[in-house]
């Protein structure tokens, strides 16, 4: 009997897909060599109360970075808690900086990794901002544009992969691009932030002791209502700026945009869970999480299953679609 058209099956069918014909048809299953972990480089003071998993001191990052290559992790994103803090962000071109000291742990314990940094004010103003302020209170781009560079060459000075300015500012990117460039560092990468405004960060900013003076960044981040169609504004404007490649986040809550970004885009895209949707993904509870562990158990990828167990936010490298 041949069928007509409104009774054909659309998709796979499982009562007519035998196991082996639907593992045949399956997408190719996440494994931790897609995986690039959070690392929040913490005082030991902090590191002491913590409750998210990645965030360690200065002095465990060589033995956690080295246990998650042995896991088959190949990508770190560092970030680091500010010291020194004043209203220019003084300490974020200092030499020897917790950042610098990171990056360098990171590549002496485990030199095949690839490390992506953030170049931000926020941990290093003591307002909290990821801009430097002028005396009347706008925003000083000259003197911020001249900061997320500095940092940018000397994080790639140290051994960083790829630089990632989080603060949302156009121009921004050409700035680092240019800068990177002029020190001889044209193979690293250019990774800008396409940050949702929500209150997800929540956890990540008290740890971190990033909240700024104003209580929110909304004029730096993008407005969840319009996020599909102005991440793809955005994700234009900063890859004709000179950006390598992008992170969206938070992208758990976002998964409409993401598509809509990676059908618009052909430059590799991250999506980044934050602290808040790490939080939730806990607060699904033990069945929740079995389920998540167990289709990781299926796809065969038994060598993540104790990564998982403790990652905090995951960037996952979604280039290959």
């Amino acid at each position: 009997m041949t069928l007509t058209a409104p009774d054909r099956p659309a998709g796979i069918n499982p009562a007519r897909a035998r196991a082996t014909v639907r593992g045949l048809y399956a997408r190719t299953a996440l494994t931790a060599a897609d995986l690039s972990a959070p690392l929040l480089v913490l005082p030991d003071t902090a590191r002491a109360t913590s409750a998210l998993p990645g965030a360690v001191s200065v002095g465990e990052v060589p033995s956690t970075t080295a246990r998650w290559a042995a896991l088959g992790i190949r990508g770190v994103k560092v970030f680091a808690f500010g010291h020194d803090r004043d209203t220019r962000g003084t300490a974020a071109v200092a030499p020897g900086n917790r950042m610098l000291a990171a990056i360098g742990a990171v590549k002496a314990a485990a030199p095949g990794t690839a490390v992506t940094t953030e170049v931000c004010g926020c941990s290093w103003t003591d307002h909290g901002e990821c801009v430097l302020r002028t005396g009347a209170g706008g925003i000083d781009l000259d003197a911020t544009y001249r900061l997320m560079a500095r940092m940018a060459v000397m994080h790639a000075d140290t051994g960083a992969d790829v630089v990632s300015p989080t603060a949302m500012l156009d121009g921004s990117i050409r700035v680092v691009r240019d800068a990177l460039d002029g020190a001889g560092h044209r193979d690293v990468g250019v990774n800008p932030n396409l940050a949702l405004h929500t209150s997800l960060y929540g956890p990540f900013k008290k740890l971190m002791a990033t909240d700024p003076a104003d209580g929110h960044r909304r004029g730096l981040q993008l407005e969840p209502g319009r996020a599909d169609r102005d991440t793809l504004v955005q994700a234009r404007r900063w890859v004709e700026e000179g950006a390598d490649s992008l992170t969206l986040q938070p992208v758990m809550t976002a998964v409409d945009v993401l598509v809509r970004l990676r059908d618009d885009q052909q430059v590799p895209i991250v999506a980044y869970s934050t602290s808040g949707e790490w939080a939730a993904l806990q607060a699904l509870g033990g069945a929740g999480i079995l389920e998540y562990l167990a289709q990781l158990k299926r796809a065969g990828a038994d060598q993540i299953l104790t990564f998982a167990a403790e990652a905090a936010a995951t960037c996952l490298d979604v280039a290959r679609g």
